[in-house]
């Protein structure tokens, strides 16, 4: 086997980001026999029921909650894929980062999720909502690592090519010159 699968979460404790349905998932998860470690990155007000919600469901041995951390990009490193089980979101930057470090991602179709994640190439959206299919998709990449890897590869690409600063920069200056705004150094 390919060993304990380490999945990140990165957000604010709070409701909106839905902790209590990853919970819920690694439950799942363990009662298909799958090894999981489920890494929460981020500090709010609900992390003191969560890990009673975690106490509760019997997997708090395989969940950890490490607070505020500045080291993401070194966590994103070490996981197997980031998971992001929020019920609304703007652009989340934790998707960008991830896939920019060559990871899968798991993640409710919320804000502009599906529009970073590829389904099926670059990861899997999931209906919000729909904990069953949440579950079913990250069952799929622990027990299908290659895809896992595959998945991650191809989302470094699309990151690469999609969310780089280059790319930022040259959009803004072609929307500005698109309703006239004369750049003074191509004079």
């Amino acid at each position: 086997t390919a060993g304990q699968a380490y999945i990140l979460g990165v957000g604010s404790l709070f409701r909106v980001k839905r902790w209590d349905r990853l919970l819920r998932a690694v439950l799942s998860l363990k009662r298909r026999g799958l090894d999981v470690l489920a890494r929460i990155v981020g500090s709010g007000p609900l992390r003191e029921s969560l890990q009673q919600q975690a106490q509760a469901l019997g997997i708090a041995a395989c969940v950890e909650f490490l607070g505020h951390r500045e080291d993401i990009p070194g966590l994103l490193a070490d996981a197997t894929f980031l998971t992001h089980t929020s019920d609304s979101e703007g652009c989340p930057n934790v998707v960008m980062e991830a896939m920019a470090c060559g990871r899968a991602v798991v993640a409710t179709d919320v804000g502009d999720t599906p529009t970073l994640v590829d389904h099926q190439k670059t990861g899997f959206v999931v209906p919000c909502g729909d904990d069953a299919a949440l579950v079913e998709r990250m069952a799929t990449l622990i027990a299908d690592r290659q895809l896992c890897r595959r998945m991650g590869e191809a989302a470094r690409l699309k990151a690469e090519r999609e969310f780089g600063v280059d790319r930022l920069v040259t959009e803004t200056l072609t929307t500005y010159r698109a309703v006239g705004w004369k750049d003074r150094g191509s004079a």
